[in-house]
């Protein structure tokens, strides 16, 4: 997310591309189930059926993003970035995707030290159970 975002700021704000256009742009970029969540918010916008973006990308969220995939503050956390994708000024929406890029990249950093950290056990249990083996075995 924290890439597509940064790419989605500069597509909006400085070529000034349609939101549709940038979504596409942004899920031909994306190796992850995002890609499908911005192609089905473009699909629904071009429908222009009177429903409100907010509505649209929740939805989208929903369609496309498996429950249990995310905890409760990450598929929060992708709802409120909403605010930042439908902005009209062009200053504040470019202030606010800044400011959800930084979130995911915090949350992005946190994850890769847990991950660090879970991967120093297994190493440390394996090399137990490894010894464990051998004493069982002698």
């Amino acid at each position: 997310m924290q890439e597509a975002l940064t790419f989605l700021e500069k597509e909006m704000t400085y070529h000034r591309s349609p939101i549709c256009e940038a979504f596409r742009l942004a899920a031909k970029r994306c190796r992850t189930r995002l890609g499908e969540t911005l192609i089905e918010a473009a699909e629904q916008m071009e429908k222009r059926s009177g429903r409100s973006f907010p509505l649209i990308w929740e939805d989208a969220l929903g369609k496309t993003i498996p429950s249990g995939l995310l905890t409760q503050d990450e598929t929060q956390l992708f709802v409120e970035v909403r605010a930042a994708l439908c902005n009209t000024d062009i200053v504040m929406q470019k202030t606010l995707l800044e400011k959800y890029v930084d979130r995911f990249r915090m949350m992005a950093e946190t994850e890769a030290q847990v991950c660090l950290e879970k991967g120093g056990m297994y190493r440390k249990l394996a090399a137990a159970a490894g010894i464990f083996l051998v004493i069982l075995l002698i």
